[in-house]
């Protein structure tokens, strides 16, 4: 039987799909549990369920603020490194003063999120290395 170019490339396609389903990285290091099933270990890969609620609910909540004033995506142009550092001192300090005027922990969450996230575009070269201005 002829078979295509097409074919070949599909059944290429196929199996190098299958192959990769079938390489699931491991650390090495195995942890079974008491039913009998076995997973990698976690050690390295941080704890997620550890986090507050209410930490992650303040902070998608002021994504969700700065998105609707400024735009959803406008934080990820590039912003000063020093612009994120002063506005969460800011935020501390009113956090310290009692202020309830808004929701300073999300505030002081946002600024520190995004400048570790810039900081990462920008030594990627995503972002340009001006912004690294501390």
């Amino acid at each position: 039987m002829i078979t295509s170019v097409k074919d070949n490339f599909m059944m290429d396609l196929i199996n190098d799909q299958r192959d990769h389903l079938n390489r699931l990285p491991s650390s090495g290091s195995m942890t079974n549990f008491s039913t009998g099933a076995v997973r990698d270990a976690m050690q390295g890969k941080g704890f997620p369920s550890m986090i507050p609620t209410c930490a992650l609910k303040s902070l998608a909540k002021r994504f969700e603020d700065g998105a609707t004033k400024y735009g959803r995506d406008n934080w990820q142009k590039g912003i000063p490194l020093s612009r994120y550092c002063d506005a969460a001192h800011r935020h501390l300090w009113a956090l310290r003063d009692g202020k309830t005027d808004e929701d300073h922990f999300g505030a002081v969450l946002w600024n520190i999120a995004c400048w570790q996230k810039t900081k990462n575009m920008i030594e990627s070269g995503m972002l340009p290395e001006e912004l690294n201005d501390i």
